[in-house]
């Protein structure tokens, strides 16, 4: 059956959107360089009311990194009916498969190739997604960094966030040399024969987004900081699923 009045309610879903942001991303520093790219104006967030096909979400992008050529962070999100477990299934096929986990990792994928062979692409980003309905994968196994993930990314509908390149190289390239700076230290400490073992054997990790998602698990993996995490993201889609019951 069909929803009656306006659908979708813009403004009550980009408050629950921007809510995410504040309350679970940057109040619970879940991403280093979230809180200053949003006071800066350089995060947006295109919504699409309906489904896109790959190519209208990748040029979606294009366009906006186009007229905002400072864009860092964009939130490309698409408003679905029954995404969220708990609602009503979609109306349509459309909706159907932006509700199902596979089949919009799969969008994101679609989106990722497409937005890569444009002509002329203003900036590289790197895309994930998100999804309301992502859930731990075994929860006969112990929580991890890895499979904690998931579960930092439940937005209120499906989004896919797309993270200017350059961006997160810079920050890569700075907390590899805030690494070496402090193995130095500590071998310098031992003496300078250790000191110049050290400048010989430096390897920093290339990894970022590993030492983000350990970070994480030690923020909210457990005690207070999982409570706080649970209690907001699950008022907020406590909000979200009411949009759809009213």
């Amino acid at each position: 059956m069909e929803k009656p009045g306006q659908w979708p309610p813009r403004p009550q879903l980009d408050a629950l959107h921007a809510r995410y942001v504040v309350e679970v991303v940057e109040a619970l520093s879940l991403c280093p360089f979230a809180r200053k790219c949003r006071e800066l104006g350089r995060l947006h967030r295109p919504t699409f009311d309906d489904p896109p096909s790959p190519h209208q979400a990748a040029r979606r992008l294009a366009d906006l990194v186009t007229a905002h050529p400072d864009a860092e962070v964009v939130l490309l999100t698409f408003v679905t009916r029954g995404a969220l477990p708990g609602t009503p299934p979609a109306p349509s096929p459309e909706e159907r498969a932006f509700a199902d986990t596979e089949l919009f990792e799969e969008f994101v994928r679609e989106v990722r190739d497409v937005y890569a062979g444009l002509p002329r692409v203003p900036a590289r980003f790197y895309m994930v997604a998100f999804h309301p309905a992502y859930t731990r994968v075994d929860t006969r196994r112990p929580l991890t960094p890895d499979s904690l993930v998931p579960l930092l990314r439940r937005t209120p509908d499906p989004v896919i966030q797309c993270i200017r390149a350059d961006l997160l190289d810079q920050i890569r390239r700075q907390a590899q040399a805030a690494a070496e700076a402090r193995f130095r230290e500590e071998m310098a400490r031992l003496g300078p024969e250790f000191l110049i073992l050290a400048e010989r054997a430096i390897k920093a990790d290339p990894e970022l987004s590993q030492d983000i998602a350990r970070h994480n698990f030690d923020s909210v993996g457990a005690g207070p900081g999982r409570e706080q995490l649970e209690a907001t993201i699950a008022d907020i889609l406590a909000s979200r699923r009411a949009l759809e019951l009213e």
